[in-house]
């Protein structure tokens, strides 16, 4: 499987047999599910079922950073909705704030769903690497995207009829013989579908169905599922290009193995030991560059395949940080940024199939499987053709979301164009350049704003923008501040605060559950406290009387855009979509377990696990919005971020400002923001590399223009004591020259402030001195100052190794980061 950063992914296949009784009592545990929320009403069941399975796909959607007890991210509420669904005649599109307490209402299936995610993560780390095809294989897509697409395409071919979702589970599940046998995945998946159907007592005539479709599948058949597999793979597998080039691989014997009259099953599948994983690695690299060179000649001229039977519908925010930061209270900023991917992908969602189920008759529902993507503000959405015209699909999402949104003073971008014909599916690159052809419409003015009347208004007390029109909690409000405070009361942060987190090491079964209600340690302890100083409780507070400071730290994928714009086929966009968004949430994830690994008191170690639980306001996609204790910033996003290339295929560029927990916090937000776009490393290295910079703001206003201010004033282009893209790997070797770099340390002076500040004080002070010189004295006379201090100074000592790696410079130039260690120990400092 090939990655973002050119690397060739390998799968142990050992590791993947061990998953066969995982897959199957999961499997089993949903079919039971399905028939007890069905009332053992088979076609309800089935639907459910059909739902249920896809969730196995599309885990990095499901799965908050942190399982919890309550729902917390949008994508949680989304498979709420597609389950709940089947059991409801009516469910209301045009007031979000019913919709959002109908869902929290129904959420129960999904706490049952959500009680296997230690075992589909385990299932869906293989899915994501087993490749669709057989080893070696026509395509480079996983077998988690064909599954998918079989099943969209086996929906899209249905035009017209009542939903046979059996068909549906046939496609999701007629190569999952794949992970374990690979070349005889068939009668694999047949033994597979033998246990499931034991179990699943209202779903065995549908199930015995399936099985006979799976059987099946590879038959010269004209059958919905045999149609919908040949066009998903024909669309993935890239056959002519790859015989055209495989004479000039040395990997060219394991083709003629595995392929044509000659085909030995043994040798294809011992092809990789042959070779070895080096020489097969750059040839598959190879190969991949050739597909891409040769599909990206053909999109001159677009094709065209009759009438389409299914649609693409993107759905985007326009102007999301401006929306985020029009909040200045953290717990409403928090249930913003929710809001963000909540109406962009869920809402749209809901609001397109509720349209066509009316529009249907009540005959058909769109599949799970059809919201392709939903990060970052934006989301794809496939809709069938007989919904109506292109135009249809925009006027009615247009027409629901401009009722249940304009409270919020939200508006939505949306394009519809051909996804699929019956012989033929468009690929990415087709699709998203017609996409850019039609970008300047995002920034066309509507006909529907709203007309307020002459004469002066009181201004909103909170966004400071909008007409106040109501008196809450003392303070006069516009209409969108209203309604985003009351629905921020549950949510967001509040929902955080009240939720219990269940992080498991691997190899454990449980560790004791977290509550940052129970564990933070704060005086006075109750709701109304917690809200009201949110900043305060994240930054570290254990009374009203602390002075913490907060880190914000925000982070973006380098090069993400052009990474996704260099896409062939949507089954990749999805595989590189959700294995980001994957590997993000697994960096965190990870990271806190460090902590909770780490030496030191367990109960300091789950008060800070808990404070940086509630600070995440933003963890999807290759988007991070990170608050944090200042005190654990700068080691724990070093952390997580030396995972990023591993986990994800992306490397990061990441900005840490440290202020006050009182600072405003829609300029700490656009501050930092602006920070992070400054610290990327500008390299040409494939996978490039991930950086920090690090401010820390005691007394000015941290904001978009004093960031650019400061930067000009401190960082010069060939003379410059202040870098700010500065290496991960150079951050991570000075916070162990500190001791700085195990957790365990900081926990220890996190929970005893008065040592702490001792020992970092001793630590600083060195960079203070060449600081405070520098501050007063010309470039060379500080260099000379720094070089006295180190001749000064013993062998092996601290001011040694401080200035060894401070006058390492960068890039041939005189550009040393004496100001950003000085703020990387300062941050720390702040937030002891």
């Amino acid at each position: 499987m090939l990655l973002p950063d050119e690397r060739v992914e390998f799968v142990d296949e050992s590791e993947v047999q061990s998953l066969r009784k995982d897959v199957v009592d999961t499997l089993k545990a949903f079919s039971a599910l399905a028939c007890e929320l069905a009332n053992n009403n088979e076609t309800i069941a089935t639907d459910i079922f059909a739902d249920l399975i896809s969730i196995i796909y599309k885990l990095p959607m499901v799965i908050s950073y942190v399982p919890g007890n309550r729902l917390s991210t949008p994508h949680e509420y989304f498979f709420t909705y597609i389950v709940y669904r089947h059991m409801a005649d009516s469910i209301p599109v045009n007031d979000i704030v019913s919709l959002l307490k109908k869902l929290e209402e129904q959420r129960k299936a999904m706490e049952e769903v959500l009680g296997y995610v230690k075992t589909l993560r385990r299932i869906y780390e293989k899915l994501l690497h087993v490749p669709a095809d057989t080893r070696p294989g026509y395509n480079f897509t996983s077998l988690a995207s064909h599954l998918q697409l079989s099943s969209i395409l086996v929906w899209l071919l249905q035009k017209g009829s009542v939903d046979l979702n059996y068909l549906r589970i046939a496609a999701l599940l007629h190569d999952l013989g794949k992970l374990f046998n690979p070349t005889q995945h068939v009668s694999e998946s047949i033994k597979i579908l033998d246990e499931v159907i034991e179990g699943a007592e209202c779903l065995k005539p549908n199930l015995t169905r399936v099985k006979s479709l799976v059987e099946q599948h590879h038959a010269p058949l004209e059958t919905i599922l045999n149609d919908a597999d040949r066009l998903a793979a024909a669309t993935d597998r890239f056959s002519e290009i790859v015989k055209g080039a495989i004479n000039n691989t040395k990997i060219r014997e394991c083709y003629n193995w595995c392929y044509g009259k000659d085909a030995k099953a043994k040798e294809c599948m011992e092809c990789l030991e042959k070779y070895g994983k080096e020489t097969y690695s750059e040839e598959s690299k190879g190969l991949y560059r050739v597909i891409y060179n040769e599909i990206n000649k053909a999109f001159n001229t677009q094709k065209t395949e009759g009438n389409p039977i299914g649609y693409l519908v993107y759905v985007d925010f326009p102007g999301i940080q401006r929306f985020i930061t029009s909040f200045p209270k953290l717990r409403e900023m928090s249930f913003a940024s929710f809001l963000v991917d909540f109406v962009t992908s869920v809402y749209s969602f809901i609001a397109l199939d509720q349209a066509y189920y009316e529009k249907t008759s009540k005959k058909s529902r769109i599949p799970a499987e059809a919201l392709l993507s939903g990060y970052g503000g934006h989301s794809y959405i496939i809709v069938r053709s007989d919904f109506g015209s292109k135009d249809d699909v925009k006027t009615t999402l247009g027409s629901a979301s401009s009722s249940a949104l304009s409270k919020l003073d939200i508006r939505l971008d949306v394009k519809v164009v051909d996804f699929a014909y019956e012989k033929y599916i468009r690929n990415y690159r087709e699709i998203y350049d017609e996409m850019k052809s039609k970008s300047y419409e995002r920034y066309l003015i509507s006909g529907d704003g709203k007309i307020y009347s002459y004469g002066l208004h009181r201004v909103c007390d909170n966004c400071g923008v909008r007409p106040a029109v109501d008196v809450v909690e003392d303070e006069y409000l516009c209409e969108t501040c209203k309604l985003v405070r009351e629905l921020s009361r549950d949510r967001g942060f509040m929902a955080k605060l009240k939720s219990m987190y269940y992080l498991v090491e691997e190899g454990k079964e449980s560790n004791s559950p977290i509550s940052p209600q129970e564990h933070i340690k704060f005086d006075p302890k109750d709701n109304e406290t917690f809200s009201k100083y949110a900043m305060e409780i994240i930054a570290g507070y254990r009374n009203i009387s602390d002075t913490k400071y907060v880190a914000f730290i925000k982070a973006d994928g380098n090069n993400a855009g052009k990474i996704f714009g260099n896409t062939i086929t949507f089954s990749e966009y999805v595989d590189k979509s959700f294995r980001l968004d994957y590997g993000v949430k697994k960096m965190f994830y990870d990271t806190l377990l460090d902590i909770l690994r780490a030496s030191g008191d367990e109960s300091v170690k789950k008060d800070l696990v808990s404070r940086i639980l509630l600070g995440v306001l933003y963890l999807g996609g290759d988007d991070i919005t990170i608050l944090q204790p200042s005190a654990i910033a700068v080691p724990f996003a070093t952390k997580m971020f030396k995972r990023s290339l591993e986990y994800t295929g992306f490397t990061f560029k990441v900005g840490i400002i440290s202020v006050k927990p009182d600072h405003p916090v829609q300029f700490a937000y656009g501050a930092v923001n602006t920070l992070m776009e400054e610290s990327k490393i500008q390299t040409t290295a494939p996978g490039g590399k991930s950086s920090i910079g690090v401010l820390v703001f005691s007394s000015t206003l941290a904001s978009e223009g004093v960031v650019k201010s400061d930067l000009e004033n401190y960082r010069k282009k060939e003379e410059s004591l202040l870098v700010v893209s500065n290496d991960v790997d150079d951050i991570e070797k000075f916070l162990k020259i500190m001791e700085l770099d195990d957790f365990g340390k900081l926990i220890e002076l996190y929970g005893n402030p008065e040592e702490g500040r001792k020992v970092i004080r001793d630590k600083i002070r060195p960079l203070e001195n060449f600081v405070n010189y520098a501050d007063t004295h010309e470039f060379y006379n500080t260099l000379a100052y720094i070089l006295r201090a180190k001749a000064r100074s013993d062998e092996g000592s601290l001011i040694r190794n401080i200035t060894d790696l401070i006058l390492k410079g960068r890039d041939n130039n005189f550009v040393f980061p004496l100001y950003d260690y000085y703020f990387i120990l300062k941050t720390i400092r702040v937030g002891i």
